[in-house]
């Protein structure tokens, strides 16, 4: 259950909102492909503009009935994969928030 005052898309902690670009993730990725989805969300092949490079973007709706819920279920994600580093995990590399949806890459 999301903590009572959570607002859906709107980060209080400085240090979370920093994981957050505020550029448009469209202008940045191109040729998104989608190569798998489960409950929380869909996974993109893409082309990086800025970089030359093919990465992963997973996209996650935080709209709904558990808008608050899953907000806080993508902060949680975000903030852990910021954190986390190993050879066997996929790079953090920018988050972004579109149309109600997170993208993280």
């Amino acid at each position: 259950m999301a903590p009572s005052g959570v607002k859906p898309g709107v980060i209080k902690d400085p240090a979370i909102a920093a994981l957050f670009s505020h550029k448009d993730p469209e202008s940045r990725y191109d040729d998104l492909r989608e190569i798998g989805h489960g409950s929380f969300g869909a996974v993109y092949f893409a082309f990086d503009k800025e970089t030359s490079a093919t990465v992963a973007i997973k996209k996650m709706a935080y709209s709904g009935k558990q808008a608050g819920e899953k907000w806080t279920d993508i902060l949680k994600e975000v903030a852990f994969l910021n954190e986390i580093k190993h050879p066997h995990i996929v790079e953090y590399k920018a988050c972004f928030l579109k149309d109600q949806t997170c993208w993280v890459g």
